[in-house]
């Protein structure tokens, strides 16, 4: 009976305290990941096993349960939270379980685990991945990872086995099972047969090895923007040593997170190449590490389990091993979060030991603040105008976010405030081609085309097909031309921009407008309705064909 209360406690607590996150809307990169994305609103076996032809990534098992929704309930958002916020109530579960396993079955391990996993059901640096709802890959990826942990230890190899295999296809960052695996055996002194670690060691390199094929020959996308992730543009050794930097980020989030971002990028934090800046940061990291190969060594099982489940879960994502797209990201601390709440709750375990009635009310404390974070901060992921408002008062120094709320004035016809945040990104980070290409559209729509035309000029010259806003721009720079007079350049560009990303709506809508402008009416009335076979809602498509409508052809003259 106590164990159903606190297994139903952690649960409760989970559900309530990230149940605000069911109001949500899409937000970020949910459009890009869910309703423009082939693998979910149209998945087939070989789609779902092919790398996202936007950011290269290999999540099979992750897009399959966003297809699910997408079956369910389509672009209505609340399928997505609902089902993100049960795998997070399961995931904190299973770690109540494992850690239970681990820990022993005295009632200080039993009450440490629990404490771990209250803690974990509640932190608000878990908010971007339950929110989120491409964040979803965290939680699959940890979730399966704890299942096929207890399996092992209760000697279920083929379940386990398939739990590990589940993991890694929902996110890489899965890997990490096998270290983990080892470590967590090493500690208790409970070694299993050798073939079951042969197993799980076969099944790690084969995945690697898949990875790898998929990915073209390597681990990550093929580039990597420097203002998405600067460290992927130093030397290793200075990558490293500007990475451990980051990791005490994430410790300070851990520790007091006070103010979140769900982003981090270009120029929010500094990239060094000097001792001065790199070397305390490094030095402490090697401490942690330290005192963390003591504790394996000594076979203090609980510390040692918690410094490896950290260390390992940011294994793949650091920066450290191989650059990752991206400098910092809360979501990534989803599964290394499990061994700071553990780390925490022994902790408060000694502290019970002495002073009970203590401990009991600083967790209490503790709990209920951390819970009114994250209700607050889950707010914060309503929509995008909310998240990117809340970015730049966090990140006042990332210009993706003061870029990626202008373009939300822009859509609320709010033209002053916006070209306010593009003035400002712009000064952070005046290279960055998206930015001056929505400032030119800015530009555009105020009637200020020469200013406009040569920012849209200049970030087509930075910018690329590999630009997942290659295609705006060009339509952009071709309406642009019209506006002044050079129907022949933009006629070339819309015809280069149709034959490369036939499936582009506004291409042809735009090229319907160009060929009715110039008295070409067959012409536009056939690109018109291309456009809206491609797009329903193309209201450009939709505003030529019903001016062919209205009108009769002009008489010869």
């Amino acid at each position: 009976m106590k164990e159903r209360l606190l297994t139903g406690l952690l649960l409760a607590a989970a559900v309530l305290v990230y149940g605000n996150t069911l109001v949500n809307r899409f937000a970020m990169d949910d459009e890009l990941y869910i309703m423009r994305n082939a693998q979910v609103t149209d998945p087939s076996l070989h789609g779902l096993f092919s790398p996202n032809p936007v950011s290269t990534v290999f999540r099979p098992v992750a897009f399959a349960t966003l297809a699910l929704n997408w079956a369910l309930s389509g672009t209505e958002s609340l399928s997505y939270h609902l089902m993100n916020l049960l795998l997070h109530a399961g995931a904190t579960w299973l770690l109540y379980i494992l850690l239970q396993e681990l820990l022993g079955s005295s009632s200080e391990g039993k009450t440490a685990a629990f404490a771990a996993a209250l803690l974990f059901a509640v932190h608000p640096i878990h908010t971007e991945a339950v929110a989120w709802a491409v964040g979803r890959a965290e939680l699959l990826a940890a979730g399966f990872l704890f299942a096929g942990w207890i399996l092992h230890l209760r000697d279920r190899p083929i379940a386990s086995l398939a739990c590990f295999a589940l993991a890694m296809l929902s996110k890489e960052s899965a890997v990490a099972f096998l270290p983990l695996v080892l470590l967590g055996d090493y500690a208790l002194g409970k070694w299993k047969p050798g073939f079951r670690y042969a197993l799980f060691a076969g099944l790690t390199v084969s995945y690697l090895g898949l990875l790898w094929i998929v990915q073209g020959g390597r681990f990550g996308p093929a580039e990597i923007p420097a203002f998405d992730n600067p460290l992927a543009h130093l030397p290793p050794a200075w990558r490293i040593l500007n990475a451990s930097r980051v990791a005490w980020k994430y410790v300070a989030l851990q520790i007091y997170p006070a103010v979140l971002s769900c982003d981090y990028s270009f120029n929010q934090i500094p990239v060094y190449r000097d001792w001065r800046h790199t070397l305390p940061a490094a030095l402490g990291f090697a401490a942690a590490a330290g005192a963390w190969i003591w504790a394996v060594w000594k076979r203090q099982a609980g510390w040692a389990i918690a410094g490896g489940i950290y260390f390992a879960g940011f294994a793949a994502t650091a920066n450290i091993l191989v650059p990752t797209g991206t400098i910092m990201g809360e979501r990534l601390a989803y599964l290394p979060s499990a061994g700071f709440c553990l780390l925490l709750a022994l902790g408060w375990s000694w502290l019970r030991q002495r002073k009970e009635i203590l401990a009991w009310g600083l967790l209490a404390a503790i709990v209920l603040v951390l819970s009114a974070r994250t209700v607050l901060r889950n707010r914060d992921w309503k929509d995008d105008f909310a998240l990117y408002s809340s970015a730049v008062r966090a990140v006042p120094n990332d210009a993706k976010m003061h870029s990626n709320l202008a373009g939300q004035y822009f859509t609320r016809d709010q033209l002053d405030l916006a070209a306010r945040e593009y003035l400002i990104a712009l000064r952070i980070n005046p290279d960055s081609p998206d930015a001056l290409a929505s400032y030119a559209a800015l530009e555009l729509r105020q009637g200020h085309y020469e200013d406009a035309g040569r920012m849209m000029e200049k970030a087509l010259s930075m910018s690329g097909r590999n630009n997942l806003n290659y295609d705006f721009m060009v339509v952009t720079f071709a309406a642009i031309l019209m506006k002044t007079n050079h129907a022949d350049g933009a006629l070339e560009y819309l015809n280069r921009e149709i034959g490369e990303a036939p499936a582009y709506g506004l291409a042809w809508s735009t090229r319907a407008e160009l060929h009715y402008q110039q008295g070409e009416r067959a012409a536009a009335r056939t690109d018109a309705e291309t456009a809206l076979r491609l797009n329903l809602a193309d209201t450009q498509a939709a505003d030529v064909l019903r001016r062919l409508e209205g009108s009769a052809p002009s008489a010869p003259q």
